[in-house]
């Protein structure tokens, strides 16, 4: 078992707080993982997965709305954030089933699953193969089906014959350019610094490998869309410029039960349309998920 630890810092100051966002650790499967959680008198659970270059963090313009009406867990998962890595766990199929192990740490028997970014072909994979698990999808600008409808910089990781020319390139650089497609939303520095430090020392590259992936996961998932029957709300940026719109329509062509929402927004619309994509997750888990 090949384990890649979170650094130093991240172990000792395991407590901070970002907006009402705690983050702790936990150990799952032998993997020390970072997540926050928020919990009330409520009926449904979500789980957030996080995205990549970003962390768990970048949930916080939808975090407390959210806690208001529903129980919430979000995770760094293993290679992203402040996760511990494994290098087994660099392919969204095999992330999959790290998250249902992830479910039954927190037992949590049945919940709705927020996947932007990887966390949209990871939670197509477990709705796939554990339906019973899954109350509903929320899946959003994540490459999900075959051929890819990938461009731009994702497209050269995906296919580029190694990751020499991106590790040329400073990790700060690398992600600021990724988050300065931001339009009507300023990234608070502290969220900014954790998106950093979080894939300093390699850890960014070491991450990519999941994307590099693809190219043997996404045929394997593009089998199993047509036959899941978990609801599945669908969100979009129009001028997502890596993971294509297209990805959304072709979705929502073939998937059995869903909704499709289109927005006027890039790649990470969960923050840079914060306002408008919180309305639509609210509006699919207080039953939207069980009219499509």
């Amino acid at each position: 078992m090949e384990v890649y630890p979170i650094s130093t810092f991240a172990t000792h100051f395991i407590n901070y707080q970002i907006f009402n966002m705690k983050t702790q650790f936990k150990v799952v499967d032998g993997l020390n993982i970072r997540f926050a959680s928020q919990k009330g008198e409520h009926n449904d659970t979500l789980l957030l997965l996080s995205p990549i270059p970003e962390t768990l963090l970048c949930f916080s313009p939808i975090w407390d709305a959210l806690a208001t009406q529903f129980d919430l867990l979000a995770i760094d998962m293993p290679g992203f954030g402040k996760s511990d890595a494994r290098k087994s766990l660099f392919s969204v199929d095999a992330m999959s089933e790290f998250i249902i192990k992830v479910m039954d740490h927190f037992e949590l028997n049945l919940a709705h699953i927020l996947g932007p970014d990887i966390g949209a072909p990871t939670a197509l994979f477990m709705a796939a193969r554990y339906p019973k698990r899954i109350k509903s999808l929320i899946v959003s600008s994540g490459a999900s089906v075959y051929p890819l409808q990938v461009d731009n910089v994702l497209k050269d990781i995906i296919y580029a014959p190694d990751l020499e020319g991106f590790k040329q390139v400073p990790v700060k650089d690398i992600i600021d350019s990724s988050i300065s497609e931001f339009k009507n939303y300023v990234l608070p520095e502290e969220i900014r610094a954790d998106y950093i430090s979080s894939y300093e020392d390699g850890r960014l590259f070491e991450a990519m490998q999941i994307l590099r992936e693809f190219v043997n996961d996404i045929p394997k998932l593009d089998k199993l869309i047509d036959g899941i029957i978990t609801p599945v709300q669908i969100i979009w940026g129009e001028n997502d410029p890596i993971a294509l719109v297209e990805t959304a329509r072709i979705l929502h062509k073939r998937l059995q039960k869903n909704k499709l929402n289109i927005l006027n927004g890039g790649h990470y619309v969960w923050e840079e349309n914060s306002t408008e994509f919180l309305s639509i997750v609210k509006d699919w888990l207080n039953g939207g998920y069980m009219s499509v």
